[in-house]
């Protein structure tokens, strides 16, 4: 992966850009996705005259949508925090490009009042906001996995329960999920400093398209040429299975809320998760049956309103209708066997992990210092090492294996003349 662009030098020339496109989200909707392909391509998409800010020494978009909103992390007093959406606006005025984007999905969760902030802090740019959608069914099984790579311990039934059951919209997990959810309510708090025309709804294609699908869709909006980026991304939010969610949720139990976020997010989520990750999982988990029919209802609803309101649709409405999915597993159906065997898997990767950077930091300690020692010192080492890889090779190789046993018989039989000659020596 090539090094992104330095940003623009602001000079006294330097102007705001025409337009400014806030990517809002919603949360798991290809934004994670969309932002490293960005954040792989910066260079690329500043050549093309869209800044999209975050690059070494740059404002951190994450970081200054929670200045925005007061966030901070939970149990960490970040300093990073505090003055970063006023850093990340002043790089936006002052880029010189003819326009930015910026992608943070926490955008959704903005009241009235931030609403209001964000886009007045660019007073002389059009703002136009682009939200991503994706059908309930997939959103609803996707968010619950995501809330448990999060710290939290509800299980799949109990987050079903609580979503859709309109009595407990004021408490977790359902207050949350339709704060990040709700599209036609996040579109109406926009659309208090937006106006309608400037909304545009992208649909997430259906499961089984390629994501080149997505990436050219929301190209199209925010005027990047998709076949320029040709850098990889680093990384991608990772999916787990049955068993390995569960896993993870039980884990969360067991550590009881005790990690703070950045600790939590380090350990579990950056390491437990991405190695969990590795495992493959034979068939994917979906929205159980019994869920269809709230679930269908609420889209419904939704995408009635979205064609009401007006707004711009790239893709297809229709995408956003829950679709069944054949040979999919229950978010909680994993047995008692497959929960081992997930954690002894997790178990035994978390091993090599550990085991691997410890002596990344160690192998400079171990080959400094000390004596070089003399011929003799390193012949036996080379001896060593031989006999070390000789064995390893019998335990694989059945030739390898009969030529070791020879020689370990040759070494009983030089083993026991030593012994008679010694005893000889002594009578």
């Amino acid at each position: 992966m090539t090094s992104a662009t330095p940003r623009p030098a602001a000079t006294s020339s330097s102007r705001p850009p025409q337009t400014v496109y806030l990517h809002i989200g919603l949360h798991k909707t290809g934004t994670t996705y969309l932002q490293n392909v960005l954040r792989a391509n910066r260079e690329g998409v500043r050549g093309q005259g869209v800044d999209f800010p975050g690059g070494p020494g740059e404002p951190v978009q994450a970081f200054a949508v929670w200045d925005l909103q007061g966030r901070r992390p939970r149990g960490v007093d970040d300093k990073r925090v505090g003055g970063s959406w006023k850093a990340l606006v002043e790089a936006v005025n002052s880029s010189g490009l003819r326009s930015a984007l910026i992608s943070e999905e926490r955008l959704s969760l903005a009241n009235l009042r931030q609403v209001r902030t964000a886009v007045q802090s660019f007073p002389d740019s059009q703002v136009h906001v682009v939200i991503t959608a994706r059908d309930l069914a997939r959103v609803v099984v996707s968010a619950w996995q995501e809330e448990v790579k999060n710290d939290q311990t509800w299980t799949w039934q109990e987050f079903a329960d609580s979503v859709k059951d309109p009595g407990q919209l004021a408490t977790s997990p359902a207050r949350g999920f339709w704060m990040r959810q709700d599209l036609v309510q996040i579109a109406e708090t926009w659309e208090s400093a937006v106006p309608a025309e400037r909304i545009t709804i992208v649909t997430v294609p259906q499961s089984g398209t390629s994501p080149d699908l997505l990436l050219e869709r929301f190209s199209s909006v925010v005027g990047i040429d998709p076949t320029a980026l040709t850098e990889e991304p680093a990384w991608n939010n990772e999916t787990v299975g049955v068993a390995a969610t569960e896993v993870i949720r039980r884990l969360n139990e067991r550590l009881g809320g005790r990690l703070n976020q950045r600790a939590y997010d380090k350990v579990i989520k950056l390491t437990v998760v991405k190695q969990l990750a590795r495992r493959t999982d034979p068939a994917r988990f979906a929205l159980p049956a019994e869920e269809f029919d709230w679930v269908t209802e609420r889209a419904e609803a939704m995408i009635e309103a979205v064609r009401a309101r007006g707004y711009a649709v790239v893709g297809d409405l229709d995408e956003l209708r829950p679709r069944q999915v054949s040979n999919a597993r229950r978010p909680d159906d994993a047995t008692e066997s497959e929960l081992l065997e997930a954690a002894l898997d997790g178990f035994a990767m978390l091993a090599e992990q550990y085991a691997i950077s410890w002596w990344a930091r160690r192998r400079s300690a171990a080959s400094e210092g000390g004596r070089a020692g003399d011929l003799a010192s390193r012949a036996r080492s080379t001896v060593f090492r031989g006999q070390r890889t000789a064995a390893t090779l019998a335990d694989k190789n059945p030739l390898a294996a009969r030529a070791l046993g020879f020689g370990l018989a040759m070494r009983d039989r030089a083993r026991r003349r030593a012994r008679d000659r010694a005893r000889r020596r002594e009578m």
